[in-house]
């Protein structure tokens, strides 16, 4: 139903442009205007016109030009408002419950001037109201048009061409596999949540943490365990040891009793959940996104977290910073404790068999705690020794190491959800209470940049150790493991190959492709065979070759081939045959399914023939399309297998036969 839905919006866009242009351009102009631009998401608006462009629902110069009207507009009424209201604007909502908004935009014309409106434009915090400011503070018509256009005129490709590549990356990923599609959208989101999440709780805390602190302190005077915590945590005339200890005892403790209340309950991980998102995981899985996130996942590793804690304890010695190493190493010492206290009292079955054997694997993930400890409590570190305004970039750096991290290793089927987040939770639970009682102390010369720069040198060296060293052999042991299933040659001869995939299956088991040849033998016969009558290798898929799709002049035959995935399986063989027509081609993919005959121990390959057709896309890109709606012209493939015996056999689609292919 909702790629029903997406479709017919397509269609109507691609059948009404001049409706699209109308939007378009209200919708720039709205987010310019001073009050509901503050409202409107214009840099998520901007981005998703450009992602229609790079997946060739709508026309670039179109979405340009009428969005950089629509924002010159946008950006005079604004102007015209504050010249005409002056002071009276301050009393509109929303500026009437937030007038730091105001006050920001004035600074910021006060710093720049009249270069602030060609800025302005591009800086978040002001973008809504810097032209009003500008009318405001009385600057002329003649110079606020001149730079109300220039800024409008970059504004719009600024935004639009990042969503060009990712609506064209999502293109070029649909066309391997919609799995992939799924894949970079769950990590843009992620990412996204990710950066959200993190700016915006620190800029609560910033905004409320002294006053919280002091009522909790209020509060908890006089009560029993939390008043030695809060105490000892707060207020610089007490140890804090003894609360730190407190602390770390009761989350430890409860943690444990949590777990063993569970098993005692018959309530054991996996939950439904757990099994339901690992299945689900296991659907996206692909070759190229496993090589990637067991890089991501391996820097996570205690062969690379343990060297890193290194470092940092041998700076702050170095340096002679006696609050910041004992805090260090209360940190280190919490999240041995739970790799030690988890694994032994609350072991936890892996997802896949590939993880057996590994190390601290428990609930809560204590591998998620350690992370969360280190990355954590060094940005702590860090943050404390920088201005206040910038201190959400360190904590952003560290969430984009951690958060990538856990979620290649739920990707990989190493963890349970629920053991990862709870191993976050509690790291992050303890990197917060240090972080209060190391702030406490007296700022010392920590010299952050020099702790910053071997901390990441100290991940780079040993992550890329870890990585030359052990990457083969982890991604080979996170693989999904291929099952062999044998046949005799006359089962499948017979009707064995009706038991074989009869479509090029994705995501959920959508069907791509039918899958019109089934054929018995080795790869290096049916390679020599194709090549013996006209058909040759398809041209690779590497990074250079990738660039040729920048040049709208460039031949079918220069541009690659991408590879295409059936049920997680990258295909095996591709060749490509070149028609009279300059503009397309066809292309025959053949996939091992781990099939083989009996009696030789052949490979049964199953195979599809495409064409494809060069589409250049707004004069700017040039890909080529799989069209597979095509009637196979068999006169290409019959020379191929010429003297072997063949058999025409009806599948599940009764408009195609299937050609079983044998010695």
């Amino acid at each position: 139903m909702q790629s029903e839905f997406v479709n017919a919006l397509f269609v109507w866009v691609a059948a009404h442009p001049g409706w699209m242009s109308l939007v378009i351009f209200v919708t720039a102009m709205m987010e310019s205007l001073t009050i509901i631009g503050v409202i409107i998401p214009g840099a998520l608006v901007m981005f998703s016109l450009g992602a229609l462009i790079g997946l060739g629902h709508l026309e670039f110069w179109t979405a340009y030009w009428w969005s950089t009207g629509g924002a010159i507009v946008g950006d005079a009424i604004s102007f015209w408002m504050g010249r005409v209201f002056h002071q009276g604007i301050r009393q509109v909502w929303p500026f009437t419950k937030h007038p730091g908004m105001i006050a920001r935009s004035e600074e910021f014309f006060r710093t720049h001037g009249g270069k602030s409106v060609l800025f302005g434009r591009f800086f978040g915090p002001v973008r809504g109201t810097i032209p009003t400011v500008a009318g405001m503070m009385d600057m002329t018509w003649r110079h606020f048009m001149v730079a109300n256009v220039i800024s409008a005129i970059l504004w719009a490709p600024a935004y639009l061409i990042p969503g060009m590549a990712f609506g064209a990356s999502l293109d070029i990923a649909s066309r391997v596999a919609g799995r992939l599609v799924v894949l970079i959208l769950i990590i843009a989101i992620l990412l996204w949540l990710t950066a959200w999440l993190v700016t915006h709780v620190v800029r609560i805390f910033q905004a409320h943490a002294t006053d919280w602190l002091q009522r909790f302190t209020a509060w908890s005077q006089g009560r029993r365990f939390i008043g030695t915590i809060s105490a000892s945590l707060l207020d610089p005339r007490e140890g804090e040891l003894r609360g730190l200890a407190t602390l770390a005892t009761l989350l430890l403790g409860g943690t444990v009793l949590l777990g063993l209340s569970l098993s005692a309950a018959g309530r054991q991980l996996p939950s439904g959940l757990d099994q339901s998102l690992y299945h689900f995981f296991q659907e996206l899985r692909t070759p190229w996104a496993d090589a990637l996130m067991v890089f991501i996942a391996e820097a996570g590793d205690y062969q690379v977290t343990l060297p890193v804690s290194l470092v940092v304890f041998s700076w702050l010695v170095w340096r002679r910073n006696h609050s910041a190493i004992w805090h260090w190493l209360a940190a280190l010492g919490f999240g041995m404790a739970t790799n030690l206290l988890f694994r032994i009292l609350l072991p936890v079955s892996s997802p896949t068999d590939v993880s057996q054997g590994l190390q601290g694997y428990s609930f809560p993930s204590s591998h998620a705690t350690f992370s969360t400890l280190v990355f954590g409590f060094l940005a702590a570190l860090i943050a404390r020794e920088i201005p206040l305004v910038r201190r959400w970039l360190v904590y952003l750096a560290v969430a984009f190491i951690i958060v990538p991290i856990a979620f290649a290793r739920l990707y990989l089927g190493i963890h349970w959800l629920t053991d990862t987040l709870a191993g976050l939770c509690l790291g992050l639970i303890w990197v917060t209470a240090l972080a209060i009682a190391y702030n406490r102390h007296p700022k010392t010369n920590l010299h952050w940049r020099g702790l910053l720069a071997y901390s990441v040198v100290a991940l780079l060296a040993t992550d890329f150790l870890h990585v030359s060293l052990d990457y083969q052999a982890d991604l080979h042991r996170y693989q999904p493991q291929t099952m062999l299933h044998t046949q005799t040659r006359d089962q499948w001869w017979q009707g064995g190959w009706r038991e074989l995939p009869q479509q090029r299956l994705d995501f959920q088991g959508h069907r791509r492709q039918d899958l019109l040849l089934q054929w018995a033998g080795n790869r290096e016969q049916l390679q020599q065979r194709l090549q013996e009558t006209g058909w040759r290798q398809a041209p690779k898929l590497s990074f250079k070759s990738m660039l040729l799709w920048l040049n709208p002049q460039i031949t079918l035959e220069e541009l690659p081939v991408l590879p295409q995935l059936h049920n997680g399986r990258e295909d095996a063989l591709t060749m490509v045959h070149y028609s009279d027509h300059a503009e397309t081609r066809w292309l025959l993919r053949f996939w091992d399914i781990g099939e083989r005959l009996r009696e030789s121990d052949a490979p049964i390959w199953i195979g599809g023939i495409s064409r494809q057709k060069r589409e250049p896309r707004m004069g700017l890109f040039t890909f080529a399309v799989d069209d597979l709606r095509s009637h196979v012209p068999m006169d290409l493939l019959i020379p191929a297998w010429r003297g072997l015996q063949t058999q025409q056999v009806t599948g599940s689609n009764p408009k195609e036969f299937i050609i079983l292919i044998a010695d």
